[in-house]
């Protein structure tokens, strides 16, 4: 036998330079095709980047309200965030058109049909990203020709007042935390825009002011690039004209899009605004020859697509809203079948059922090795859930041998899908519901390790899903704190393993990681309305904390609003990790140190008394800010938000003299968890530093 291999490596030896590529990776194809693969989790061992639902939709005016009225309520199936409509104006044989009517001196507007998809979206998605686009047809050169809508507005005055129409009506629906696109593709010259580049600036910097005073809160960017030219021109436009620029968007077809985000993130750089974020608002993996009727994105393996795209849009943790392209395909004259519904029957694809899988992730992520690089995959976990998702980009079948380590749980229920040829791709198989392959009790996890055995199909997924025994709760529970404004980034470095903060509207949750950028922040804002009076926070930290300098510090700041719309107050909230020689100021509430600082007990549990700070001429609107900065490498910090309450504590009445003024080996607490020098009037809690607690209760004088 080692005579025959050694004939068998001369051989190949001798083989042509040109074919030792080739020859060689068929051979490596071969070996990995013949062992088994080994997976290997640990439960217990965090990694970036969280798989947080960032991955939302993108619907085309190339549809019918019917198709909407069939198709809109499946997003409930899916945790997608966003939901991108490209309005269509100027396109008068488009859905929701014509919305604009009448003279340049007399605008009439109709919004029913767009107002009906955008409350559906705005129902299951959180944050709307609307793309306002064309030139309306009282507003062309050529309004008999259909190819009209690509010219540029002949009266500038009038574009601005309808981009200011529009707004004012985004605001009036309550479109919060959303977005807005001035135009779309206006680089793609023989598709959506005849003019040049200094027109499409003209027409942004008519537009985005319009749009800011139509309604304040909504943010507006371009240039919506089909590639990445007009990145840095409009930046360098805005900040000519000080115009209005809250993102960069961009889209990318194809299996490469980080050339667009590249491009992106160096104009944002030149802008300088560390609040800017950047959208990658259309993105499909596949090139239009791929995305026909009967091409490979109707097949089960554009399931494998979508989930090979996800690890690098994750690990760009400033790209703040992907849009994949499309939610349902776009009918009449057009043939892409590029969406995740199919028009003609509304039935869900391949790429529906890997959105949902994708949904059903817990979003912090766990490490996963695996032994052969064709087969890649991800991992996450909370307490009652274990998840992993597997993917084949060979066309060679794998047999899978999986252990889960370090379970949190350890009897449950393992369900398995496949997204395959044979399973849930309706292409295929004519049956659109997501089903499991299997499905088994699992009495007893020994030593909190499970082993799995399946196996990869060529180009497929394999998904495996371990819920907890305990009482089943939604993965993202719907959590109703107040009325989001708009979120607030923070991007000071934009690189790969920059610090980062990213938050779930949704379910009100914070995650914060310094990553490999020890002295970096991580800072997200949140500006809300109608917020209650108690705000309960529950925290998990991961990482050892380091004091790199003054700056160093884990903290919750709120900033309060006046009835005048100024920012006039700020009380930061930290559990002892917080310098009062700290120079780094907020970039946004009132911009400057806090007005009060007050240390807790501990900022990974309790209660922020949200009204007690609030200023005497409060309009009822406030910016909750989750900074971490400077704390060494490898440090993560999750925030659960949700209502809290009065009290923690039922108030007990005390007459013990020494209560009013405990001597100095004592710590007093309001019932809520805030630490405080002396007892106020009311409940007060007394720690003793043997750990013994005491309510104790100071009058009124």
């Amino acid at each position: 036998m080692m005579k025959d291999d050694g004939v068998r490596f001369l051989t190949f030896c001798r083989v042509p330079l040109r074919r030792l590529g080739t020859l060689l990776m068929t051979f490596l194809a071969a070996s990995y095709a013949s062992a088994q693969l080994n997976i290997q989790v640990n439960c217990s061992q965090w990694v970036d980047y969280p798989l947080v639902k960032k991955i939302g939709l993108y619907q085309t005016p190339l549809v019918s309200r019917e198709w909407l009225a069939r198709d809109l309520p499946k997003l409930e199936e899916l945790e997608s965030r966003s939901m991108r409509y490209e309005m269509a104006c100027g396109k008068d044989d488009l859905y929701g058109q014509p919305c604009v009517r009448g003279t340049a001196s007399n605008l009439l507007y109709t919004f029913t049909d767009i107002v009906y998809l955008l409350n559906m979206a705005k129902k299951y998605s959180p944050v709307l990203v609307i793309s306002h686009g064309y030139t309306p047809t009282i507003l062309q050169n050529r309004p008999t020709e259909w190819s009209g809508f690509m010219d540029r507005p002949n009266d500038m005055e009038a574009w601005a007042a309808i981009n200011k129409r529009f707004a004012e009506m985004w605001k009036s629906r309550k479109y919060t935390n959303s977005y807005v696109e001035v135009w779309n593709e206006p680089d793609l010259k023989d598709g959506f825009f005849t003019g040049t580049l200094d027109d499409y600036l003209d027409i942004y910097e008519a537009a985005a002011p319009a749009v800011r005073e139509g309604y304040a809160d909504i943010k507006v960017g371009g240039p919506s690039g089909a590639f990445n030219a007009w990145h840095q021109p409009l930046v360098e436009r805005a900040l000519a004209k000080k115009l209005p620029l809250d993102f960069l968007s961009g889209h990318a077809y194809g299996p490469d899009y980080m050339w667009q985000l590249d491009a992106m993130r160096s104009a944002l750089n030149i802008l300088g605004r560390g609040e800017a974020e950047m959208l990658l608002t259309e993105y499909s993996p596949y090139a239009p020859a791929d995305y026909q009727k009967d091409g490979p994105v109707e097949h089960a393996e554009s399931a494998m697509t979508f989930f090979n795209a996800l690890p690098g849009m994750l690990e760009y943790t400033d790209l703040t809203h992907v849009n994949w392209a499309q939610y349902i395909d776009p009918g009449f004259f057009v043939g892409d079948k590029l969406g995740i519904i199919d028009r003609d029957s509304g039935a869900r694809k391949a790429l529906f059922n890997a959105f949902k899988l994708y949904g059903m992730m817990p979003a912090d992520r766990r490490q996963l090795t695996t032994s052969n690089p064709n087969i890649k995959g991800m991992a996450s976990a909370s307490d009652g859930r274990v998840t992993v998702v597997l993917w084949n980009t060979s066309s060679t079948e794998q047999t899978v041998k999986m252990a889960l380590n370090k379970l949190p749980f350890d009897t449950g229920t393992l369900r398995v899908y496949h997204i395959d040829e044979g399973h849930n791709s309706w292409y295929e198989t004519k049956n659109d519901a997501l089903q499991p392959s299997r499905t088994e009790q699992i009495t007893e996890a020994a030593n909190s390790r499970l082993v799995v055995d399946d196996v990869v199909r060529p180009r497929g997924v394999c998904f495996f899903c371990f819920d907890s025994e305990a009482p089943a709760q939604p993965l993202f529970p719907q959590v109703n704190l107040g009325t989001i404004v708009r979120t607030h980034q923070w991007f000071p470095r934009r690189q790969t393993g920059a610090a980062y903060a990213l938050f779930d509207p949704k379910t009100w949750t914070v995650r914060l990681s310094s990553c490999t950028d020890a002295d970096g922040q991580a800072l997200v804002g949140i500006e809300a309305d109608k917020m209650p009076n108690y705000i309960s926070v529950e925290g998990l930290r991961k990482g050892t904390v380091k004091r790199s300098n003054a700056n160093s510090t884990i903290n919750i700041r709120v900033d309060y609003q006046n009835t005048s719309g100024q920012y006039v107050k700020s009380v930061l909230f930290h559990g002892g990790f917080y310098s009062p020689e700290r120079t780094a100021q907020l970039p946004w509430g009132t911009g400057s140190a806090p007005d009060e600082v007050v240390e807790v007990d501990n900022l990974n549990d309790f209660t922020l008394p949200l009204s007690a700070y609030k200023p005497s001429d409060f309009g009822g609107r406030v910016i909750l800010s989750f900074d971490m900065n400077a704390v060494g490498q490898g440090v993560k910090q999750n925030y659960q938000l949700g209502v809290g309450s009065a009290t923690a504590i039922d108030p007990v009445p005390s007459t013990d003299p020494s209560a009013a003024s405990p001597a100095q080996s004592f710590q007093v607490y309001t019932p809520s968890g805030l630490r405080i020098p002396a007892p106020l009037p009311g409940i007060n809690i007394v720690k003793a530093n043997n750990g013994n607690t005491r309510k104790i209760f100071v009058p009124r004088r």
